[in-house]
């Protein structure tokens, strides 16, 4: 690991390399995207879930889509595979989203509460 990694909390589910990587290794920009992915998604699966249950699949599908992306830049790459594979199968209407959807809410809890535990960001937030 470099010095950068070090200086950063353990984060379960992301890559820090990577996530430094893209973000020039820059741990003190890392961190700000990071505490910035944890305030824009800590309520997404039931954002996602809405819009599931109200039959609306091209908004679930951007959210997934948009969560794909960001998860992409932290290095939350578990997180990010299966945002593709949840985008996908709503993309199609495949019954599979279930199951992807279900992986989607645990790897995203294991990333948002990595985040929450490393830099101290209180539960409500």
């Amino acid at each position: 690991m470099t010095d950068a990694t070090d200086a950063l909390p353990d984060l379960p589910g992301i890559d820090k390399a990577a996530g430094l990587r893209r973000l020039m290794n820059k741990p003190s920009l890392y961190e700000k995207v990071l505490r910035d992915f944890h305030a824009r998604f800590h309520h997404e699966t039931q954002t996602l879930r809405a819009a599931i249950d109200r039959g609306d699949l091209v908004t679930a599908e951007r959210l997934a889509h948009s969560a794909k992306g960001l998860a992409g830049t932290i290095g939350a790459v578990g997180l990010q595979d299966i945002a593709l594979l949840l985008e996908r199968a709503l993309h199609d209407d495949d019954p599979l989203w279930e199951d992807y959807f279900a992986g989607f809410e645990q790897e995203l809890t294991l990333v948002l509460t990595g985040i929450a535990q490393g830099f101290d960001i209180p539960a409500d937030n």
